[in-house]
């Protein structure tokens, strides 16, 4: 797992490093040299890895290899986050400043690097000696006695295990079974797919030509699975020598088979296979398949063939339990009974940690101190079946996802996460490196979710309008393997398992429940720190601490403060130089220092959970800012007006991609002009002056995708005009009175009226909108008594429909046939004048 360390290490060697080496290259070149040097070096040592992770369980000359080289990386990256920001800021001053100095204070820091270079060079001469004096050469080199082999693939042809809760999935996998050619069974790891797979293949094998199951696993024998095949269905031995494949394909030809493909990792599996089964589409062929990537289940069939396996609920999740622990039906006391209960409900609904955890009961016996212990190493041994189950989907990422997903680790049990949150948290720790041309390192980061889901690794809570995930969960059982992988490598730390000696090496620390003040000891020695989580501030004694912690941290990359006290952020926060994420959350008052933009790295501030918020008027001027996240209820705006009667205040935020919940009383309408790479933008109190920029002749910016304004229950005279925006996907107005009929893009997906008033019926225009997706109207009034719906082509993509409180509405007019072909929801609620709606909304409306 130090191939975790190193993609952190790789991205910030490239992306601090060489673009500031390059404009150097004449004059202290050799920076240049080390840089390209420590660059070539780490992505080999990554290549490396990946191979010698593999073999570290069964060889401890590989752990103690791997632990060296783990520990040089940490040096790395601590000599490029110390070294380069120090470099970069000489480098910077004025020419007139460096010429008087003789580029004294860049030329010494820029020796001293390159001497800590020369000694990581050394150390990786040495580490490669002790390699190869102890033979870890070889050791890794060579690939028997270590397998990724899933542990289950034996149990493929084993007898059948007690089936319990899975009597609907059968019934609806075998209704996809007359359906489509191909059916994918997916889920996470351990949810059961094999089990229902295997019993659904056994119940219909029979009425087929001829059948076969086989395990595909992970690294895959392609040739010696044709066979296992060939043999199951009878093909003559003869033809399995030469041209097999060939062989097996004239064999399936005007047969009616049915094959059972368990454990498929990737497409390549299937690409490898697919060549000996012929289907067309009169076929009456079948093939079954199981896998943990959602992906593989698309890419082989479609979305339609594949069937979604979920956790099973407490119910269930007993009932498994009970007729496993106890198949003569033999009652449990209540003390018994209470352990048992809270066992399966630390399973979470997974059966193959139910199986496990039952094996394990049943060999300890059935006591209560037994029971008790069981419950409490659940998810605490990294060696166990089911833990290793889970490793093997984590030893199956690509390297670039392997810390995004250690991170989760980072929060607790049952945390639900926000996608953007996520993305930003990822940014800051340097694990999504810029890729350039249209694609932001916010769109990389989407793109790593996607995988993440895909892969069945987190648990979709919400989707947004564009439908990627917006808000997502982690299973316990996956949320405690990253806990544990991260423990093993250091790449995560809380305050419960930190040994004063181990201080020094800390990367990332979480305080889930204990307030700073009685861990401030610990944390002062934390000098490398890179990411500190939910510290609590709950007295003003407590806050006297922050000011000496905060100079003490200097390489903080993110930090997350939480206070129930009022507070003035110290001065002293202008130490982080490296900080790129800081949030803080507040019930109280927060008031932020003007010092905090000396901040030249910070790239998001997120002050979205403050009851209260002072600003200082240079958070205007943070230029490298990329997200403004600001609190909705108050924002003190006398701090930010004061100085505009002095000076004229400088605007200078290219980078600004999320401007959120700003009150419009400190915010001039011009200023939204210099927003151009602006993405979403939330406006509170909107003006008539602000409404008027943003439906000026030109976008404030070509990129926006979400536009959610509210006003003060103003008049808008001018027409609301966003058609320019290109790019807009989800819009919501709120308290505005329009005289004139919106004009809206046709990229806009999702609409939220509230509280407006409309001169007209708004559906004569929404209804022709080509992409619109979720319309919610909501006391909206003015338009009259009639909605207009009418024309097969009216909302050609419309999913949901979301009505309330439009008490002047009574009658939707549908004419000869209505459209909305997509139609799957509707709600209807407080539209008491309302006496006429088409049967569609009415069947939908009762169906909901």
């Amino acid at each position: 797992m130090a191939d975790v360390v190193i993609t952190a290490v790789i991205n910030k060697a490239v992306d601090m490093g060489a673009k500031m080496i390059m404009e150097e290259s004449s004059r202290l070149y050799w920076l240049q040299d080390d840089i390209r040097w420590l660059e070539q070096e780490m992505r080999h040592m990554q290549s490396y890895l990946e191979n010698a992770e593999a073999k570290k369980i069964t060889n401890p000359n590989v752990v103690n290899f791997i632990k060296d080289i783990r520990d040089l990386l940490c040096d790395v990256e601590d000599i490029l986050d110390i070294f380069l920001p120090l470099m970069e800021s000489h480098r910077s001053s004025s020419l007139l400043k460096r010429m008087s100095t003789c580029f004294l204070p860049y030329g010494w820091t820029s020796g001293e690097f390159s001497r800590e270079i020369e000694k990581i060079k050394r150390r990786v001469k040495g580490i490669d000696a002790v390699r190869r004096r102890y033979g870890v050469v070889e050791d890794i080199s060579r690939t028997g006695g270590v397998s990724n082999v899933d542990p289950r693939t034996i149990r493929l042809h084993a007898d059948d295990p007690i089936i319990v809760g899975f009597e609907q999935d059968i019934k609806e996998l075998k209704s996809k079974l007359e359906e489509h050619h191909f059916v994918s069974v997916v889920g996470m790891p351990g949810i059961g797919k094999t089990t229902l797979a295997k019993k659904v293949f056994k119940g219909i094998k029979d009425n087929f030509d001829c059948s076969a199951s086989v395990v595909v696993s992970q690294e895959p024998n392609i040739t010696s699975l044709l066979r296992d095949i060939a043999k199951q269905v009878g093909l003559e031995k003869e033809k399995q020598e030469e041209n097999l494949e060939v062989n097996l394909y004239s064999f399936f030809q005007g047969k009616r088979y049915v094959v059972f493909l368990d454990d498929i990792w990737d497409v390549k599996g299937w690409d490898s296979l697919k060549m000996c089964f012929p289907i067309s589409s009169e076929s009456a062929s079948r093939i079954i398949i199981t896998s943990r990537n959602s992906g593989v289940g698309r890419y082989i069939g479609s979305d339609n063939s594949l069937h979604q396996l979920r956790p099973f609920d407490d119910s269930k999740g007993w009932e498994l339990f009970s007729k496993l622990i106890m198949p003569t039906k033999k009652k449990f006391d209540s003390e018994l009974e209470m352990i048992g209960r809270q066992i399966v409900k630390k399973c979470g609904g997974v059966p193959l940690a139910i199986v496990v955890i039952v094996g394990m009961l049943r060999e300890r016996g059935i006591s209560e101190f037994s029971w008790n212990g069981v419950l409490h190493s659940i998810g605490e041994n990294a060696s166990d079946e089911y833990s290793q189950i889970f490793g093997l989907s984590y030893k199956d990422l690509p390297t670039f996802l392997k810390p995004c997903f250690l991170y989760f680790g980072n929060f607790p049990e049952d945390y639900e996460f926000s996608s953007s949150e996520v993305v930003r948290l990822w940014m800051a720790e340097k694990f999504i490196p810029r890729v350039g041309g249209d694609w932001e390192p916010e769109d990389v980061g989407v793109d790593y979710i996607g995988k993440l889901e895909a892969r069945n690794l987190i648990q979709v809570v919400k989707r947004g309008h564009d439908g990627r995930v917006k808000k997502f969960r982690i299973h316990d059982l996956l949320h405690s393997l990253c806990v544990n992988m991260g423990r093993e490598i250091d790449f995560i730390n809380t305050i419960a398992d930190l040994q004063p000696g181990s201080t020094k090496r800390v990367r990332r620390l979480t305080v889930h429940h204990d307030s700073a003040i009685e861990n401030e000891k610990l944390i002062y020695r934390m000098t490398k720190l890179r990411s500190l989580f939910h510290v609590k501030f709950d007295n003003k004694t407590q806050i006297n601490h922050l000011n000496n912690m905060l100079g003490r941290l200097k390489l903080l990359q993110v930090l997350i403060l939480e206070f129930r006290v009022n507070v003035y952020i110290p001065y002293q926060i202008r130490s982080l130089n490296q900080l790129n994420c800081l949030e803080i959350r507040s019930t109280v008052d927060v008031k932020i220092p003007w010092s905090i933009q000396n901040l030249k790295n910070l790239q998001t501030l997120d002050l979205g959970e403050c009851y209260f918020v002072r600003l200082p008027i240079g958070i205007w001027n943070m230029k490298q800012l990329r997200h403004l996240i600001l609190c909705f209820n108050e924002i003190d705006s006398y701090l930010m007006r004061l100085p505009c009667q002095c000076q004229q205040v400088q605007v200078l935020l290219p980078n600004l991609q999320t401007l959120v919940a700003t009150k419009c009383s400190v915010l001039k309408p011009t200023w939204l002009l210099k927003f151009s790479n602006l993405r979403e933008l939330v406006l509170a109190m909107v003006t008539p002056e602000i409404m008027e920029v943003l439906c000026g002749p030109e976008p404030i910016s070509k990129k926006l995708e979400v536009l959610c304004c509210s006003s003060l229950d103003y008049s808008m005279a001018k027409r609301v005009s966003l058609v320019k925006y290109e790019r807009l996907m989800k819009l919501k107005l709120q308290n505005m009175r329009m005289q004139q009929p919106l004009d809206l893009p046709p990229t806009l997906i999702k609409l939220i009226l509230k509280y407006t008033q409309l001169g007209e019926d708004p559906m004569i225009i929404l209804k022709y909108l080509p992409k619109l997706k979720i319309l919610h109207l909501e006391y909206v009034y003015g338009f009259g008594s009639k909605m207009d719906c009418s024309g097969t082509d009216s909302f050609p993509q419309l999913q949901v429909l979301r009505l309330d409180r439009l008490f002047g509405l009574e009658e939707f007019i549908e004419g000869e046939e209505i459209g909305m072909p997509r139609l799957k929801e509707v709600t209807i609620r407080n539209c008491a004048g309302l006496v006429r709606i088409p049967k569609k909304l009415q069947q939908l409306q009762m169906r909901n």
